[in-house]
This record gives C-alpha cells, structure tokens and sequence, in this order.
C-alpha cells in the first residue's frame, strides 16, 4: 500500500466513525427531539399550552408511567414481555388500601404491602416462565386477569377512600420546587440503572434477549435470573401504585388496567427492542413523558378518552412496527 492509498483509507475510516459516531448520538437524541415536537405540535394547536404548569403536569403525571415502564424495559431486555403490569398494580394498590384503610396497618407498613404484593405476582410469572417454560405472554396475559379478579375480590368491587393525612404529598408535595414522585422517580432510576448494569440479574437480562441458547450454555441458572427480573417488574408496579394511589387519594381497583400499553408503548419508543438485547433506564422514561405528553395534550385539546386509547393503540402499533425496521436495518449492517 502505498502512502497516498494509507491517507485515503485512514480518512476514510475516520469520517465513517464519525459518521457511526453522528448517527448513535441522533438515535440517542431521537426520542428527545420527539418529545419536543410535540410539545411545539401542541403549542400551535393550543396557543399558551407551553407553561410551566402544564410542563410540570406532564413530567408529574409521567412518573407512574416512568416507573412500569423501567421494569417492564428489563422484562423486555431478557426477551420477554408482562403486560400483566397495571393490573398487578390496581392489586398492589388495593392490598394497601385495604391493609390501611380498613385494617389500620401504618402508612409505611402500607408501603411495604404494596411493593410485596407487585413482587409476589411477578415472582408468580417468572416461576411459570422459567419453570413451566410457558411463553411470557401468556403467562401475564392470565395473571392480567387474575390480578383484575384478585383486587376486585379484596376490595369487594369498591373504591377506597381514607388514607392517612399527608398520604397526598407523595403524589402532590415538593422539596424545594420538585415534586417529590419525581424526586422518587429519579431515586428510584438510579437504583435501576446499578440492577441494569452492575449486577447479574441486569448482565443476564442483556444476555438472555441477545442469544438465550448462548447464555444457558455458558452455565448460567437462567431460572433463577427470570424468576427475579419478574418479580422486579412485578415490585415496580407495587412502587408505581403508591403514586398512583397518592395522586387520586385513594384505591381503585380497576384503575391500573390499560397502563400495561403505555408501558410497552414507552419501553419500544424508547428505544427497547421487543426481540430483547437492547434497552435503557433512559429510554424507558422518556418513552413515558412522550406517553404522558400525548395523553395530557388530548386532554386538553378535548378529545375524549375513547378516543385516547385509540391514538395509544395505534401508537404502539407504530412504535412496534419502527423497532421492527430498526432490527432489520441492524441485522443488514
């Protein structure tokens, strides 16, 4: 090779590693650009509709949507998926109602209900999938209606109305002008983000949806591993129903159904892949901000919710059909 030939293919391969380098920053940015159009789409259907109220609404309301979606985000890492989610989280969230409400158990107490029970379920789905082999889908696709009957079965079919004065601050106080479910959130994303990538259960996640085949081979207990990465998506729901259940100052037991699809609609917006492998704590809230962005705005724009689950229909549809395209371009390259 001569020294001209060395200089081209140098340059060469610097402006294509630039060019890689450009092209994984615009990914990286992609939802966050998508964020912002449609706030700006919004803005000119509904002049003044870019306040700081209404911002901060968005990001308030985001936060139980943020928190489903970063465990359903590691559920969809190791290849599988739980759109059993909302309802596990009406049933967390009853179980403390009536834990405190009826039977007088301490607020805080109360927590520890909520978050046990949403782990309790998702240790039920990962024991079906990792031992029973059953496909993951369908496992939470019955445990989604078991978890509907369980919470309308606990809480005999009512509402639940008395929690503790102060219960409302979690969803409806701040600490020094932020308020405090995303001070919770942004705790809670760091944890995750430590479970993601400095433990085993986040490292096999990311192996597992890569190439599961590979990793069983490589002696790794995968049973155990599912079992866990379920039962986390199940205590997430669990910590998703204390806000939730703040916000409106009460339980509910049908209250979580439908959340399952604006969590499986963030995690793919995001940037989750539902073929597993590929995924971020990130991803997943962002994903849940252009959710709750977009459901927020037709509220405002006074469209009515039958109408909502269709745009979140469609949506998801979409954003399946992006991750699609995206997976193919990948396995060209």
């Amino acid at each position: 090779m001569t020294a001209g030939q060395e200089n081209i293919t140098t340059v060469g391969a610097g402006s294509t590693s630039t060019k890689d380098l450009t092209l994984r920053l615009l990914d990286k940015l992609s939802t966050v650009l998508v964020f912002i159009l449609i706030l700006a789409l919004l803005e000119a259907a509904r002049p003044g509709f870019i306040t700081f109220s209404n911002v901060s609404l968005i990001f308030l309301q985001a936060t139980t949507r943020a928190i489903l979606a970063i465990g359903e985000m590691l559920v969809i890492i190791s290849g599988g998926i739980d759109i059993s989610v909302g309802t596990v989280m009406s049933l967390a969230m009853v179980t403390m109602g009536v834990s405190v409400i009826d039977g007088g158990m301490p607020m805080e107490l109360g927590f520890v209900v909520a978050i046990g029970a949403g782990a309790l379920m998702g240790s039920a789905n990962g024991f079906l999938v990792a031992f029973a082999r059953l496909p993951s889908f369908i496992v939470t696709l019955g445990t989604l209606g078991i978890a509907q009957g369980m919470a309308l079965m606990i809480s005999n079919g009512r509402s639940l109305y008395g929690f503790p004065p102060g219960f409302d601050l979690i969803a409806g106080g701040t600490i020094l002008g932020i308020p405090v479910a995303v001070i919770i959130l942004a705790v809670f994303a760091v944890i995750m983000l430590g479970v993601f990538y400095e433990t085993k259960v986040g490292r096999y996640a990311f192996t597992m949806g890569g190439n599961e085949e590979a990793t069983r081979r490589a002696g790794i207990n995968l049973r155990a591993y599912k079992v866990a990465i379920f039962a986390i998506s199940g205590a997430t729901a669990g910590l998703a129903s204390i806000i939730l259940a703040s916000r409106i100052d009460s339980a509910h037991p049908g209250i979580g159904f439908g959340y399952e699809l604006d969590a499986i609609a963030a995690v793919v917006i995001g940037g989750g892949s539902l073929m597993g492998g590929r995924g971020t704590v990130w991803g997943a809230i962002i994903g849940a901000l252009i959710m709750a962005e977009i459901r927020f705005g037709l509220n405002v724009l006074g469209m009515s919710p039958f109408i909502q689950q269709i745009v979140v229909g469609v949506i998801l549809i979409a954003a399946v059909y992006i991750d699609t395209l995206r997976t193919r371009a990948r396995i060209k390259h």
